[in-house]
């Protein structure tokens, strides 16, 4: 079909000859997509848009079928990543105007075909294919090559028998090949990836493109993705200028040089200093690495999981769908194969398969994932706020002061109320600000942290164990006379019936004041930064908390109020008045945390 290159339309309208197959959206078909009223055709995006353009000009997709099967292949060399093109050989019988019994069609990136071009493209006419070549790349398109050869019977093998892989190893003449066009495809990004990579930014994830396209093709497509923060700008005819000394972008042949010997970073005297120095700029400052290679990219993947953070190593999310791209996908922390148009070998050796192909929804699921890790990290804070205030009665019997909680009611709030609870947060909406705070990184900060610990024991439950004590001592009928008859009590003396009352009313108001403030502390960490209350708070979205903190408070004023359950947990009843002054605790909980939040003028100070 390249034959007929010269029928299709020159490229931006140069007059040099050079010319160009325009895929336009056909490049983004799916394999196997059929077209509106026509046969399917199955292969890769890439080759599908080149044979619906070939279909274009010759008709029809039987036309081209047709042609096809009238031209026979005798000899083929794959696309690979070394080579950046294929080839095919093919007998020209049939073929009108064409004496010699072989011609060799060629295609694939450009800076490759064109040095297997002869004389016939120099001066003029290599200068528009050129400016042709860099406008077409400058709209992000993805550009290929053809070129076509006659191979006459002095240089065919004998008896037809070609062999060969490269440029080096060919038993024929691979070169003085005769420039035919480009074939120019648009491969639009889905629509919402700019905007999930905005997203992405926003929550302190790097996003870097790693690609075998040409740099300009790849610095167009990164600028409209929002991945270059300087757009991706690149004026026609200046691609050559585009020098890399702000390492946005870095191509392939650049990295050569820089690669560790053993393919290892971590091992000693893996590469050179000035290698090392070269990745640590490149993983702080390189957006897009362009014309890289399947080993390019593995070493990409461990340059930023050895040099990223200042040292500390970066988490690794890596996307693909071909088979070149499943060495980088293992490598990685976290490896996402294409669903729909991922090879097999990528699935296998992928974590998580995009079953849309969509960026977007990786993004999502990073969203998702960062809410797991938020939701259980507020459980533990929430769990630990009670220590204290549990651990306080202990060392004020060293003072003096009466059993304020006994064991069993310490494991009616850790087993009868809390653990329910704490099982709750699993179903905790996200805060407004979880995609705009930096990511925790797990090597420089645990889940349970100095701030988890601060908050639980140095904040939340000094507040209760405060509240816990003021209404020991304020609330609890008869509670003076008690401590002075406690004081007073000989030592392997009983209590009285009154005293002993009074005792269990003193823990009984104890535990009821821990209740209400966990409940406090429920509704405290829910979020970390967003008030709850408020026109503009986060209000109280999880229905599954809310029952459990209702099933909290109604099961401890039952274990309260039930003759039986006070028996079993050294409980008293108590009047209406030490029920409700204990709601001191939850309110006054509420009200200091909420006050944090919204950053008043002492807690922003202090």
């Amino acid at each position: 079909s390249l034959n007929n290159a010269a029928r299709l339309r020159p490229a931006g309208g140069d007059a040099a000859g050079c010319v160009a197959a325009e895929g336009r959206a056909v490049g983004s078909r799916r394999s196997g997509e059929v077209a509106a009223g026509g046969p399917s055709v199955i292969g890769s995006p890439t080759e599908t848009a080149i044979f619906r353009a070939c279909a274009d000009v010759l008709g029809g997709i039987s036309e081209v079928s047709r042609l096809r099967s009238d031209t026979g292949v005798v000899f083929e060399i794959p696309f690979n990543s070394e080579n950046k093109w294929m080839l095919t050989i093919h007998p020209t019988d049939g073929m009108p105007g064409i004496n010699e019994p072989y011609v060799a069609m060629i295609k694939g990136a450009p800076e490759r075909v064109l040095a297997l071009c002869n004389g016939d493209l120099s001066g003029a006419r290599r200068r528009a294919a050129m400016r042709a070549l860099e406008a077409q790349m400058a709209q992000g398109r993805r550009v290929l090559c053809a070129a076509s050869r006659s191979i006459t019977s002095a240089e065919a093998p004998a008896g037809g028998r070609f062999e060969g892989s490269s440029a080096e190893d060919c038993n024929f003449p691979l070169s003085g090949f005769t420039f035919l066009g480009f074939f120019c495809i648009e491969d639009p990004p889905k629509p919402g990836v700019a905007d999930a990579v905005a997203r992405a930014r926003a929550a302190g994830v790097s996003v870097v493109m790693v690609t075998g396209d040409h740099p300009a093709t790849a610095r167009a497509i990164a600028g409209r993705l929002g991945i270059l923060e300087d757009g991706g700008g690149c004026r026609e005819g200046d691609m050559e200028a585009q020098s890399f000394e702000s390492f946005s972008i870095i191509e392939g042949s650049q990295l050569d040089g820089m690669l560790p010997p053993d393919g290892d970073f971590a091992a000693a005297g893996a590469s050179s200093p000035e290698a090392r120095a070269f990745w640590r700029d490149a993983v702080v400052r390189t957006r897009v690495f362009a014309r890289v290679s399947p080993l390019h990219k593995q070493v990409i993947v461990q340059a930023y999981q050895h040099f990223g953070a200042n040292g500390l190593g970066d988490i690794v999310v890596m996307t693909g769908d071909g088979v070149n791209d499943a060495p980088a996908l293992k490598q990685a922390e976290v490896g996402i194969a294409m669903g729909i148009r991922g090879t097999d070998v990528a699935k296998d050796a992928a974590d998580i398969i995009l079953l849309d192909d969509d960026f977007a929804s990786a993004v999502v699921g990073i969203e998702q994932g960062r809410l797991a890790s938020e939701n259980l990290q507020k459980s533990i804070m929430y769990t630990l706020c009670s220590k204290l205030p549990q651990v306080a009665p202990a060392f004020g019997e060293v003072l003096g002061i009466p059993e304020a909680l006994s064991s069993k009611q310490v494991l009616l709030i850790d087993i009868g109320t809390d653990i329910w609870t704490a099982v709750a947060y699993a179903a905790q909406p996200p805060e407004r600000s979880l995609m705009s705070r930096a990511p925790r990184h797990p090597r420089a900060e645990k889940m349970a942290n100095w701030r988890v610990f601060l908050y639980s024991y140095g904040y939340i439950g000094v507040m209760q164990t405060a509240f816990c004590w003021l209404m020991f001592f304020l609330v609890t009928p008869g509670i003076h006379g008690f401590l002075k008859n406690h004081r007073e009590l000989p030592s392997g003396r009983d209590y009285t019936a009154e005293d002993e009352l009074t005792h269990r009313r003193s823990t009984t108001v104890y535990y009821w004041t821990l209740v209400l403030g966990q409940i406090a502390a429920a509704i405290c960490t829910t979020t970390k930064a967003q008030p709850v209350g408020g026109t503009s708070g986060y209000g109280l979205p999880n229905r599954l908390l809310n029952a459990t903190l209702v099933v909290e408070a109604f099961f401890s004023l039952l274990v309260m109020g039930l003759p039986p359950l006070q028996a079993l947990f050294d409980m008293a009843p108590l009047p209406l008045h030490s029920l409700i002054l204990p709601g001191l605790a939850l309110v006054g909980i509420f009200q200091i945390e909420e006050m944090r939040k919204k950053g008043s003028w002492f807690f922003t100070r202090v």
